[in-house]
């Protein structure tokens, strides 16, 4: 059971932005700083936390909606509520607001995702382009551009490239490439052992094969196509580095050139990616996070029939879009 106890909040104030144009509901005045929380009759210099916190943790409960209880929580709630009024403002008033105001971008791009309605009706009318163009692919020379191309929308296909800071030299940005590219939150979801993880593979499986039927496949296909996507992806698990292998700084830590990438990689076919995913300066150099991943998709690549490509990049779109 995880906590957030009310301790921090003797240290800190956290200040809720309110937009004066559409100001939050009413809520109860937030306990920040409440007697009621403490246990006096613990010497602070003995045990502060318990001092500071005792009588919080004596009669709190952690309603059944949340993971947590503190007042965090409570101005994390009251934040999202501000956040939603703001929005639902700008939605109510966009056909009035300036074009290309800020205004008027949130405020139709708020309604737009809201139109539940609008959006049923659309199925996946919208990303049909991007279908067209997974479908497309008549080539192993084609993956990569298609790769590229479904990365720029923001999604997460074979592996992760983005600008960080470079770890010898805080003062500058980086092109760091991770592991990346399944559908389960981890890797130990594709490699544990037992019949829970059995039983959610199984349901991750039939959760793809729902989705690509609605987006168009027959049942039959739809299966084999998810069947052939957690095979793909628990490939790409058993070459990734666990969470507490990554917690090691110098496990991620492999600043190489553009040609020692290449040769790490050649099938990727760099020059032509980083055009794709936007880069307008040639990249000199760069940290590859995860080797011996890179080096597994660059493998599958050559090892992976193009039909399991189409059918991986097929969900992730949709799971994305």
């Amino acid at each position: 059971m995880r906590l957030v106890t009310p301790f921090s909040c003797l240290l800190f104030v956290v200040p809720v932005w309110v937009a004066a144009q559409a100001p939050a509901p009413a809520l109860a005045p937030l306990r920040v700083v409440e007697p009621a929380f403490m246990d006096t009759t613990v010497r602070a210099c003995t045990d502060f936390f318990q001092y500071a916190n005792g009588g919080w943790l004596k009669r709190d409960t952690i309603p059944a909606a949340y993971a947590s209880s503190g007042v965090g929580r409570d101005m994390g709630d009251r934040n999202e509520l501000t956040v939603r009024s703001v929005l639902e403002d700008a939605a109510l008033h966009r056909a009035g607001a300036a074009p290309g105001s800020t205004e008027k971008k949130l405020g139709t791009f708020y309604a737009t995702c809201m139109d539940s309605t609008a959006i049923e009706a659309a199925g996946y009318e919208p990303i049909k382009p991007w279908l067209a163009e997974i479908e497309g692919l008549r080539s192993r020379e084609g993956i990569v551009p298609v790769l590229a191309a479904l990365q720029r929308r923001g999604v997460n296909v074979a592996f992760r490239y983005g600008p960080d800071p470079d770890p010898h030299e805080a003062g500058r940005y980086l092109v760091w490439l991770y592991q990346g590219g399944l559908g389960l939150p981890d890797r130990d979801y594709y490699t544990t052992t037992g019949a829970s993880a059995d039983s959610t593979r199984a349901a991750f499986v039939a959760h793809v094969a729902r989705l690509l039927r609605l987006s168009g496949s027959d049942s039959a296909r739809a299966v084999q196509d998810a069947r052939a996507v957690l095979d793909f992806e628990t490939a790409l698990a058993q070459a990734s580095l666990t969470r507490v292998e990554r917690r090691e700084p110098s496990a991620t830590d492999h600043p190489m050139t553009v040609d020692q990438l290449a040769a790490l990689a050649p099938r990727l076919g760099w020059p032509a990616y980083f055009r794709t995913i936007g880069l307008a300066q040639p990249v000199a150099r760069l940290n590859v996070a995860e080797p011996k991943f890179l080096q597994r998709v660059d493998s599958l690549l050559g090892a992976t029939p193009l039909g399991v490509w189409q059918a991986y990049f097929r969900y992730h779109a949709i799971s994305t879009a």
